[in-house]
């Protein structure tokens, strides 16, 4: 396996980009869902300080993954109908739009929470708005919106990945497996 991806094949960092994110993500979603329910504790500090932080981490691998995405051939799309290859592409942009905007979106609102955010409780970052209780409440509502949208969107990726392995019998699903 190469590290560069080929025409037909993600290569050994696209794979590695693409597994951690879907991790994270998988940890992160019941995590905010979680600390959202909490009553105000120091329990629920401490879970908000780790959702914000894979939130972070999130960020950061998918700013990585498209400048590798940029930099690197993208493998062919696998055969199908137009509208299959045309549904792909958009699901595909969406979820790199929502994996760049539940980050930024939940950063907001931490910053016109006039909540500081650390990462791992060691790495502060800085504000990007003032405090201000509108951008909060806006930014929340985005925020809600954007992960229900993931939630949604990932059923559906997953979905199609598993109905090219065991229905169409093809290689989609195993050119981004290790």
């Amino acid at each position: 396996m190469t590290l560069q991806n080929t025409s037909d094949q993600w290569g050994w960092l696209s794979k590695v980009f693409h597994w951690i994110t879907a991790v994270l993500i998988f940890i992160q979603i019941p995590l905010g869902y979680y600390a959202d329910d909490l009553k105000l504790s120091p329990l629920k500090i401490d879970m908000f300080v780790w959702h914000k932080s894979i939130g972070m981490l999130i960020l950061m691998l998918v700013i990585l993954r498209l400048l590798w995405r940029i930099k690197t051939t993208i493998p062919s799309a696998i055969a199908g109908t137009v509208l299959e290859k045309s549904l792909a592409a958009a699901a595909h942009y969406a979820l790199y739009c929502l994996m760049l905007a539940l980050p930024l979106s939940g950063w907001v609102i931490s910053s016109a929470a006039n909540f500081p955010v650390k990462l791992f409780w060691l790495i502060p970052l800085p504000a990007i708005s003032g405090p201000d209780e509108s951008v909060k409440l806006l930014a929340t509502e985005v925020h809600e919106v954007c992960v229900v949208t993931l939630i949604l969107i990932l059923i559906v990726h997953i979905g199609a990945a598993f109905r090219h392995h065991v229905l169409l019998h093809d290689n989609a699903l195993k050119r981004m497996w290790f």
